[in-house]
């Protein structure tokens, strides 16, 4: 199972890495012609504005799940390394299991939204506005998933060893 899940959490890290590039592609050439249209044209498109923010929730959303996979968030790095090896373990491992239980109230907490939103559209592109809100239950799955991953991983990756498997 262990294994399993490892493999699981590398390959959705590989995937992810390659959607964040491909929708960051897609919202700077959105911006960019934003910007090209509103200046060059004198008028701007209705849509630029609104694609962009769609892609930046998702492309935020789902670079935070793979720095949950490389243990790559902000933190207090002098005090952890103050303590002793085993309390250090013990903290690493807190710390894991309150991201899983943060991210699986967002998957659930972000799914009763898409729910209580179904049916509503966007004010410019008229897309489905839950295209937009299932970043909130998706990112919170492919959290849950790599937070697992490293509560069960072998102890060197909880002792602040990076995983490996995303883009680089």
């Amino acid at each position: 199972m262990q294994a399993l899940l490892q493999t699981m959490s590398r390959g959705l890290a590989r995937v992810t890495g390659w959607v964040i590039i491909a929708m960051t592609t897609v919202m700077m050439a959105s911006l960019i012609l934003q910007v090209f249209s509103r200046y060059v044209i004198g008028q701007g498109f209705t849509w630029t504005e609104e694609l962009a923010l769609f892609l930046f929730t998702w492309v935020v959303l789902l670079a935070a799940t793979t720095a949950i996979r490389d243990d790559g968030h902000v933190r207090l790095q002098l005090v952890v390394d103050l303590l002793p090896a085993a309390l250090r373990r013990l903290w690493m491992r807190a710390l894991t299991l309150a991201v899983l239980a943060f991210c699986v109230v967002f998957a659930s907490s972000g799914a009763d939204y898409v729910t209580q939103t179904m049916g509503q559209v966007s004010a410019a592109v008229q897309y489905p506005i839950e295209a937009l809100h299932l970043a909130a239950p998706v990112t919170g799955i492919l959290g849950a998933i790599h937070a697992l991953a490293r509560l069960l991983a072998p102890q060197s990756v909880i002792d602040g060893q990076p995983q490996t498997g995303g883009m680089v």
